[in-house]
């Protein structure tokens, strides 16, 4: 049964969640919950199925399964405004607006689509082409969209400002960006100074247009040139320095100190930022095992990082897992 509404998104920091397995590779939904929770009370926006919640290892069952899960885990725990973003990316038109349909039907508040990765060499020739992708999704869709550039899972695309704007123009029903890719900052001021320059933009949506980060490190200038918030892995093992972060970044006008220990925290994130990105899921999974229990293991074909190499990560996030336990033990 679909849902009676669709909350709508905020700026804010969404956190990917990744989707934990247990021995026999099935979906661990109790570790699910406890990871789910922890964030989502402190004040995160979860998104699953994107790409450390591994989509592309997950069943169309197992996807719309977790979105009914995550809806029922958050209003049992008094969350019933918090909304739910789930990857339905296919890779094809037909299977991405199944998807989410399906993601509607469960529950999810808005969709994210990124690129299909198979045939990126022929879409790359024809920039129409991933305009109509988007375009028809847009269209088909029961709930807002959020396009997802991230050339490093979608075989090297890479949509250029001008692309995007096209697509915004076009797609009422597209809700935001999440831009995970080099020169997204550029894109940013490019894409800001649109909306503003075109009032319809924002006017034709019964949302405002939102703009989000695909990492954390360079959150603050991306606050500072118009950004509405980030989708970053890092606060998965860091929430309480994230939303920090977050909390100072929105103050009107902080004082001498506020920007002290809001330059540091960046500083401190951006350093793990750049160590967690190349680690992947599997870095990333390693990282929660240690500090919750949770089961490490990726769907195959990804294995589980080995100790010395997972030891090796956790000693590049030293400075920043040493600041969350210190900040959570002050809270």
């Amino acid at each position: 049964m679909a849902q009676g509404r669709t909350r709508i998104l905020k700026p804010g920091v969404y956190a990917p969640l990744p989707t934990f397995f247990d021995e026999n590779q099935e979906l661990d939904y109790g570790s699910y919950q406890k990871h789910l929770l922890n964030l989502a009370m402190k004040g995160m926006v979860p998104v699953c199925a994107g790409s450390l919640g591994e989509a592309v290892h997950l069943s169309f069952d197992e996807r719309t399964d977790l979105i009914r899960f995550i809806r029922a885990t958050l209003d049992e725990a008094g969350l019933k405004e918090t909304p739910i973003v789930a990857g339905v990316g296919g890779l094809s038109t037909r299977e991405t607006i199944s998807l989410a349909r399906a993601a509607a039907a469960a529950g999810a508040d808005a969709g994210m689509v990124i690129l299909p990765a198979y045939y990126a060499a022929s879409l790359n020739t024809d920039a129409n082409q991933i305009i109509q992708y988007y375009v028809d999704i847009c269209e088909a869709s029961p709930i807002p969209i959020l396009l997802y550039n991230f050339p490093s899972n979608a075989g090297g695309l890479d949509m250029s400002s001008s692309t995007i704007q096209s697509i915004m123009e076009r797609s009422p029903n597209l809700c935001g960006v999440k831009l995970t890719c080099g020169g997204s900052i550029s894109k940013l001021i490019r894409l800001t100074s649109t909306i503003k320059s075109n009032a319809s933009i924002n006017s034709s949506r019964p949302f405002p247009f939102l703009l989000l980060d695909g990492l954390i490190a360079d959150l603050t200038p991306w606050m500072q040139s118009g950004g509405h918030g980030t989708v970053s892995g890092i606060p998965n093992f860091a929430p309480v320095a994230s939303m920090r972060l977050w909390e100072l970044l929105n103050v009107a006008n902080p004082s001498e100190e506020e920007v002290l220990e809001r330059e540091n925290l960046q500083g401190v994130l951006s350093r793990a930022d750049v160590a967690a990105v190349p680690a992947g899921v599997r870095g990333m999974k390693y990282v929660l095992n240690k500090m919750h229990g949770y089961g490490k293991d990726p769907r195959r074909p990804l294995l589980p990082l080995g100790e010395k190499k997972g030891e090796e990560f956790m000693g590049a996030l030293g400075e920043l897992l040493a600041l969350e336990r210190e900040m959570t033990m002050s809270t």
